[in-house]
């Protein structure tokens, strides 16, 4: 059938379902194309086909060119790496279709609301949710989303908007043909560091679309020259002081009438997200912590992660996955401040190789859990903060850290302690 739109990725936990849906309410008809094959998408695919019947097709296991040739409207998934690399993607840009991502497009049509978009190369999550937890506990109704991974579409207007936004979706946001260009009450960058270079090419590239987001806030903030947050956190970690600082930065800068101390409340209860330093309870290890960073893939977020962590203890790391184009050896030299690493994955061997202080190749999640929970003393911590991404051995860092999460907490016959 012909078709009004094109959504370009599903995914296999329906990252593509929030374009889709908004798509097929809006009465357009809707083709869906995905790499994977239809069993690895089926919640997804049922859902949208009891929902919305006639409306929706679907193109599964592979893309087809003439299907971008002949679209008005293509929703791209803003992890397609180098989009303007794309053949699928240059095809519907040659054919003259408006091509964007589920991000840009809303906030496109949210350009009148109140937003605050926080982005960095660590921490913007974090500072994200903070920010967020502290505008709702001083009573100012607001949504969180983005990079994140929740949807803004039907937001109140009332709503502000905290937004987390990766570098590729700014470059979706700025720089992509016919972008959006939305401009943002408040605009905050955490810190820059080389990070996601197999995506962008260079670190330049990299830096002109952080930039970009600081350009187009009305005021634009810099979080790595603030002092830290001095008041009660429940998250553990000086890093954590220095987001807690930016958060407030951000909502005092949005809503410069209202106290500080309205929006204190927020940080001091707020007790951190899943996969980024999350305190995992083992309760056959009473003696000792064990922390899910997952969603640390940079150096810098695993050296802070690392410092956090030896507050409570000596650190036992596990360390590796697939590159990301960065230096290995600054991830490497991180591990002289753990009493033992244990690398896993894609770069695993060379991250072994390269090591400064003790370490070993476990290569799988699960064997490094259980070389280092057999080798515990009294006190020690144990570390998930891979300093690369999941994807050579799990879908995505939420798999890993899941994984890590319940290898922990597998009753052990014997405590080490």
């Amino acid at each position: 059938m012909a078709v009004d739109a094109l959504v370009m990725g599903l995914g296999r936990f329906g990252g593509g379902m929030a374009a889709a849906e908004s798509l097929l309410t809006e009465g357009r008809r809707v083709l869906v194309t995905d790499l994977a094959e239809e069993a690895a998408l089926q919640t997804s695919v049922t859902k949208l086909r009891e929902t919305f019947g006639a409306l929706v097709s679907f193109r599964l296991g592979g893309h087809d060119q003439e299907d971008f040739a002949q679209a008005e409207l293509v929703i791209a998934n803003p992890a397609v790496p180098q989009p303007w690399n794309n053949p699928y993607l240059q095809t519907a840009w040659d054919s003259g279709a408006t091509v964007t991502t589920e991000i840009a497009r809303t906030l496109g049509q949210l350009n009148d609301r109140k937003t605050i978009a926080i982005t960095g190369s660590a921490g913007k999550s974090t500072t994200t949710a903070m920010a967020h937890a502290a505008l709702v506990a001083a009573g100012l109704p607001s949504k969180r989303g983005g990079n994140l991974g929740e949807s803004l579409i039907g937001t109140p207007k009332e709503h502000t908007l905290v937004v987390e936004l990766s570098s590729a979706m700014a470059w979706w946001l700025y720089e992509a043909p016919k972008a959006p260009r939305p401009t943002f009450s408040v605009a905050l960058r955490t810190n820059l560091a080389p990070n996601h270079l197999d995506w962008h090419g260079d670190m330049a590239h990299y830096a002109r679309c952080k930039q970009a987001i600081l350009d187009h806030g009305k005021v634009a903030l810099n979080g790595s020259i603030l002092p830290p947050y001095e008041g009660e956190l429940l998250v553990p970690g000086h890093h954590n002081r220095i987001n807690a600082a930016a958060a407030l930065a951000a909502v005092t800068a949005l809503a410069p009438h209202r106290p500080a101390t309205d929006f204190e409340k927020g940080l001091a209860s707020f007790a951190g997200l899943p996969h980024r330093l999350e305190r995992v309870v083992v309760p056959h290890f009473p003696d000792n912590g064990f922390w899910n960073d997952s969603k640390a893939t940079t150096t810098e977020a695993v050296a802070l992660a690392i410092a956090a962590v030896r507050e409570k203890g000596p650190v036992r790391l596990i360390a590796g996955g697939k590159g990301k184009g960065t230096d290995l050896g600054p991830l490497c030299d991180l591990f002289g401040r753990c009493v033992k690493t244990y690398t896993i994955g894609e770069i695993g061997g060379e991250l072994h190789r390269r090591a400064q202080g003790t370490c070993m190749h476990a290569m799988t999640l699960d064997a490094a859990v259980a070389a280092a929970t057999a080798e515990l003393s009294l006190g020690e911590q144990l570390l998930l903060s891979p300093g690369a991404t999941s994807w050579d051995q799990f879908e995505n860092y939420e798999r890993r850290g899941e994984a890590f999460k319940t290898l922990v907490q597998r009753p052990s016959e014997s405590h080490p302690n």
